[in-house]
């Protein structure tokens, strides 16, 4: 968590100072931000993107409730005819229901677990805006001489003049220290 914390605000903060500094030193520094949550609400790619992920939710989850109330109905099933079946009958049902129950949840571990379908689709989707979103900024970016563009919402550097970057630098002395 420590670490999670200071990759995600220390470091940045000390890279962006840095660059900041080189920045002031050698030339005009320009900055811009964005707010990336307006440009993927306005941008109208992605509302076609989320009116296909939202089809691909609708369809996994009426797969659900189908598998659901199939495994339901077995149960109340079993649960009616239980007494009059014989024990190995009982058994044996019982261990089908196990197994139903278990494909139910491999099922919705495949949809919806962290590396499922879900995820995936999400992804797949929002890859290419991401891309293009990118490519906009580097044009932008380049075009209008910025040093550095943040995203507003979460404070990311999403542009930065390749000129300001000292990670090859830092590494550098980083292994001349070892």
């Amino acid at each position: 968590m420590v670490r999670h914390v200071m990759m995600r605000y220390v470091i940045p903060a000390i890279v962006l100072l840095s660059c900041i500094a080189a920045a002031a030193s050698a030339a005009e520094l320009k900055i811009g931000f964005i707010d990336s949550e307006k440009i993927f609400a306005e941008y109208q790619a992605t509302s076609v993107a989320q009116a296909e992920f939202e089809a691909d939710i609708q369809k996994w989850n009426q797969e659900l409730e189908t598998r659901k109330r199939d495994l339901e109905k077995q149960t109340e099933d079993y649960e009616s005819q239980r007494l009059i079946l014989s024990k190995a009958k009982q058994t044996e049902t019982e261990e089908k229901l196990q197994g139903e129950r278990a494909e139910l949840d491999a099922f919705i571990q495949e949809i919806w677990g962290p590396a499922g379908k879900v995820a995936q689709r999400n992804e797949q989707l929002t890859r290419p805006i991401v891309e293009k979103i990118r490519e906009v900024l580097n044009e932008i970016g380049g075009q209008e001489g910025f040093s550095i563009i943040f995203d507003a919402i979460d404070g990311n550097v999403v542009y930065a003049d390749q000129a300001l970057d000292l990670t090859d630098r830092v590494i550098a002395r980083l292994n001349e220290q070892k």
